[in-house]
């Protein structure tokens, strides 16, 4: 009974796991920009990640930058030329999108496209819209609210990727737990040490004293 129940918690792990790989394949085949989590008001790199998905030449790739995000600054990348669209001039101009272009990410391949800026000062969710551009002039929008794959029949469009702008983050708030756990931690060891080296003296002290006595 308990082989058999084995063996089916282990079949069961197994189609898990294969599930979990081809739902991470989906997902990366989509045009996406990380981190998924930033922190309010700090500076930022941001990675667009551009999988190739058809049989020729993504030739182009163009990113709506979102309300809010300061400071602007695309990454020089060899081989591509960058244009930047912004509103306002001087100190209040606005980046609202970048647009790479002048090379190809090559069918069966992959590329990232960085660029910095400052995150918003307050709680919200940025959303990433970008227009992935063919050899043959076909044109991918990724400006869909997510619904576990592409919305239009052809593979045309999909959707967005989101980064939440947050306090903090859950990896920061990880490393502040650990440190305290491991503070309590040593807190613990030095009470204990304290308690032992005490006890130690006591008995000492014991027999010193009944060696006294004697």
């Amino acid at each position: 009974m308990t082989k058999h129940f084995g063996k089916g918690v282990s079949l069961a792990s197994g189609i898990i796991g294969l599930a979990a790989v081809f739902m991470g394949a989906t997902v990366s085949a989509h045009v996406v920009v990380k981190p998924g989590e930033v922190v309010t008001a700090g500076f930022q790199t941001f990675t667009i990640g551009v999988p190739n998905e058809k049989d020729i030449s993504t030739t182009k790739v163009n990113l709506v930058i979102p309300e809010g995000l300061k400071y602007v600054q695309p990454t020089q990348k060899a081989g591509w030329k960058i244009d930047i669209e912004k509103t306002g001039t001087g100190e209040d101009a606005t980046v609202t999108s970048i647009t790479w272009s002048g090379n190809e990410v090559k069918a069966g391949f992959r590329d990232e496209f960085t660029f910095s800026g400052q995150v918003p000062e307050n709680a919200t969710e940025l959303q990433w819209k970008a227009y992935q551009t063919y050899a043959d002039g076909t044109v991918v929008s990724w400006d869909k609210a997510s619904e576990g794959g592409h919305d239009e029949e052809g593979g045309n469009s999909g959707p967005y990727s989101v980064t939440k702008v947050v306090a903090e983050t859950a990896a920061n708030m990880a490393v502040q737990e650990a440190d305290e756990a491991a503070d309590d931690a040593k807190s613990a060891a030095n009470t204990a040490l304290y308690v032992g080296v005490a006890g130690l003296a006591t008995g000492l002290a014991g027999v010193y004293l009944g060696t006294r006595k004697k």
